[in-house]
C-alpha cells in the first residue's frame, strides 16, 4: 500500500490541499476508489509542483500477507514477483497465490514477523542498488562533466542546500548547489517546505520545473553528479 492512509499523513495532505484552494474530504485519500477519481482530476491540472508536493505524503510500500490496495497503480490488490530471477518473497508469493486457489489456508511462513522482515530487507536492498546505481552514473557520466555537457533536467526535490535534478537523457541525478545558481548566495532564497526558489526576489525554480543544466562534476567518493543552471 502506498499512500497517506496514515493519520497524520492524510491531515497534512488533506491541509495541503487546502491552501491550494482543493477541499477534499479525508477519504479521498484514504479509500482507493476516492483517491483514484481525486488524482485523476488533480492530473486534469497538469501542474507538475502540485503532483510533487502531494507525492511528499505519500508512505511507504508496506509488504503484507493479506491483499491491499495498491495507490500508486490503483489497483484494490496487487502481488508482485521479478522476473526471470526469482527471489525469496516471489517464492513466498507463489505460495500464497497457490493457497488461494485451493482454497487452502495461508501457509506458516505468511506471518507479520516475515513481511515485517521483507520489508526492511527491502528498503536495504534498495539502498544498496541505489548506491551501486550512482557509482555507476559517475563513471559513466565523467567526461560529460569533464566537458561540461548540457542536458535537459527535471527538479525532483529541493532543500537548503539548492536542489536536485532529474538528468532526462539517461536518468542521472545531480546536485545543483545554491552557490551555483546565483554568485552571490545571498541572494538565493530557498523555500524546501514549499519546493520554491527565489533569486533576487523573484521565483525561478519549483518541483517539477524542466531546466538546462551544465554538469560540473563527477565525485566518484561520493558517487555524486554535480550541476549548474544553464545562464
Amino acid at each position: 500500500m502506498c499512500t497517506a492512509r496514515s493519520s497524520p499523513k492524510a491531515e497534512a495532505a488533506q491541509e495541503f490541499l487546502a491552501g491550494q484552494e482543493i477541499v477534499v474530504e479525508r477519504e479521498a485519500l484514504t479509500e482507493l476508489a476516492r483517491y483514484t477519481e481525486l488524482k485523476r482530476a488533480l492530473e486534469s491540472r497538469d501542474d507538475a509542483w502540485l503532483d510533487a508536493r502531494l507525492r511528499r505524503f505519500q508512505g511507504f510500500t508496506m509488504m503484507s500477507a493479506q491483499p491491499g490496495p495498491h495507490f500508486g497503480l490503483g489497483l484494490a490488490a496487487y502481488a508482485t514477483w521479478t522476473s526471470p530471477i526469482r527471489k525469496y518473497g516471489d517464492m513466498v508469493n507463489h505460495r500464497l497465490i497457490k493457497r488461494v486457489l485451493k482454497g487452502e489456508q495461508a501457509p506458516a511462513e505468511a506471518t507479520q514477523q516475515l513481511t515485517e522482515q521483507l520489508t526492511e530487507r527491502r528498503r536495504l536492498n534498495r539502498m544498496a542498488e541505489r548506491d551501486v546505481k550512482d557509482w555507476l552514473y559517475v563513471r559513466y557520466l565523467t567526461p560529460a562533466a569533464q566537458n561540461q555537457d548540457t542536458f535537459e533536467a527535471e527538479i525532483m526535490a529541493i532543500n537548503r542546500g539548492g536542489m536536485r535534478v532529474r538528468l532526462l537523457e539517461n536518468g542521472a541525478t545531480a546536485f545543483v548547489p545554491a552557490p551555483l545558481m546565483h554568485s552571490d548566495r545571498s541572494k538565493v532564497v530557498i523555500d524546501d517546505k514549499e519546493g520554491r526558489i527565489q533569486i533576487e526576489g523573484e521565483e525561478r525554480y519549483k518541483l517539477g520545473d524542466p531546466l538546462r543544466v551544465i554538469l560540473t562534476e563527477a565525485r566518484e567518493e561520493t558517487r555524486s553528479l554535480v550541476a549548474k543552471p544553464v545562464a
